[in-house]
């Protein structure tokens, strides 16, 4: 039968291999459905399987979520086949500290084991065999979170979706953001609750930047610092004007005319420096000004107010563009300041 306890001390590495988050509650069962049941609950639905006709399951889990963020430490305790898992749109970083996992993801499987992660979404997620003594720490990140940093870091919509290499070494390479993790479970293990929600929330987003900054993708290029490419003075002098004036209406020909030389010139010196025409720098800009306002809201602020604020009359395409950007809604934004 299944049972929650209240764990014991981070660090802790019991007769069974546990890894424990202190103050967190420990599920225990040898009950095959109650123990998918539970796990669907925490991560995804899925199907799981005895392998063994004689295995015995000795399952247990211990598991905290966050906003953007989840973290746990588990095990089945005999080898089990899992398949069938739905997509819930994130990613999984799974990392066992004992024995080893086959984790299939289409054509092509990782075998992983300590030292060894995999790093898979759960649209890519298909099977897992884990070994009977496997006991695993699992990341689990918002899909819907990164994507939004990624947005952030790159500073434009994302062409593709973001596609992580699928293993992870763990003992090299990526030292600085298993760092990280190991510095957020202290701090769960030392906090009753959630402790100072805002250092949790620096630590989650930490994570992720650290992650996409790290880990191998079809956007990691884009994410490496680029060799410096100083820009001609008729773009840095438009830029200059629009940053002093991008609280009033602005026109092309008014760039043009700063700007000293002709539109084309003016047009192919954005296209080639800072990858946008001018007027579109000028909406990203007050794009950016927008954002910042929303984070910054008073209560009874409106986002039509402050869009308006920053010349946004068009509500639809500025909250399309707004939601391309940012990955999310500017309502949302200035819900989640609220």
């Amino acid at each position: 039968m299944g049972a929650i306890h209240h764990a014991a001390a981070f660090g802790d590495w019991e007769s069974r291999g546990r890894l424990i988050i202190n103050n967190h509650n420990v599920f225990e069962s040898d009950d095959l459905d109650q123990t998918r049941e539970h796990i669907a609950r925490t991560y995804c639905p899925h199907r799981l399987s005895i392998n063994d006709r004689g295995g015995r399951l000795d399952a247990w889990l211990n598991h905290k979520r966050l906003s953007q963020v989840g973290v746990g430490t588990m095990s089945y305790g005999t080898e089990v086949s899992i398949s069938g898992v739905e997509d819930q749109d994130f990613l999984l970083i799974m990392l066992p500290f004992r024995g080893a996992a086959d984790i299939g993801m289409g054509h092509r499987s990782v075998q992983c084991m300590p030292g060894r992660a995999a790093v898979t979404s759960t649209v890519e997620l298909e099977r897992m065999r884990w070994s009977q003594d496997c006991s695993q720490l699992v990341v689990q990140i918002s899909s819907a979170a990164i994507d939004r940093q990624l947005t952030l870091m790159t500073g434009r919509a994302l062409r593709e979706p973001l596609r992580f290499a699928p293993e992870m070494e763990a003992h090299s390479g990526h030292p600085s953001w298993w760092n990280y993790v190991a510095l957020l479970l202290d701090e769960l293990s030392a906090s009753q609750g959630l402790g100072n929600q805002a250092s949790m929330a620096h630590l989650e987003t930490l994570l992720i930047v650290k992650l996409l900054e790290s880990q191998p993708s079809n956007y990691h290029e884009q994410l490496q610092p680029q060799a410096c490419r100083i820009a001609p003075q008729h773009v840095r002098r438009v830029e200059r004007f629009i940053a002093d004036n991008v609280e009033r209406p602005i026109s092309l020909e008014e760039l043009v005319t700063v700007s000293g030389v002709s539109v084309r010139a003016l047009f192919d010196g954005f296209r080639r420096f800072r990858d946008q025409s001018p007027m579109a720098y000028l909406r990203s800009i007050r794009l950016e000004r927008v954002r910042q306002d929303l984070l910054a809201a008073q209560p009874g602020e409106t986002v039509t107010a402050i869009a308006c604020r920053w010349g946004f009359y068009q509500f639809g395409r500025f909250a399309g563009e707004y939601r391309k950007v940012y990955g999310e809604l500017p309502s949302e934004t200035l819900r989640a300041n609220g």
